[in-house]
């Protein structure tokens, strides 16, 4: 966000940045700052929902983690924001509210390798 910020501040000149353009930066980053973590509330909210009505089928809680954290990263890109906050927000709330949280996932996608390897 920053470079992007910046890099239209030298295209219109240092000496042509005027004070609009320098909040208009800030509300931006404001926007982005609040924004992400809120998709990743939402997909996180959503995760933990489903995951926990499908308790009883406990092979399908791994890939809910998986393509939901997925999904909270490409809708924060697709809106310009920050994708990493975004996952970092569902991240944490995936951790409290699914039963099988992102390191159980993990593990479960990596099963068949240490299978395999040992």
């Amino acid at each position: 966000m920053l470079y992007r910020a910046f890099d239209s501040f030298n295209a219109i000149g240092a000496e042509n940045v005027i004070y609009q353009d320098v909040m208009a930066c800030l509300a931006s980053f404001a926007v982005i700052l609040f924004g992400s973590p809120l998709i990743g509330l939402v997909f996180g909210l959503s995760a933990g929902l489903i995951s926990r009505f499908t308790s009883h089928v406990h092979v399908i809680e791994p890939p809910i983690v998986f393509v939901f954290g997925y999904l909270s990263f490409l809708s924060a890109e697709m809106f310009h924001l920050s994708g990493i906050l975004s996952y970092v927000t569902f991240d944490m709330l995936s951790i409290e509210l699914a039963p099988c949280g992102p390191l159980r996932a993990v593990e479960w996608a990596l099963g068949p390798i240490h299978f395999l390897a040992g």
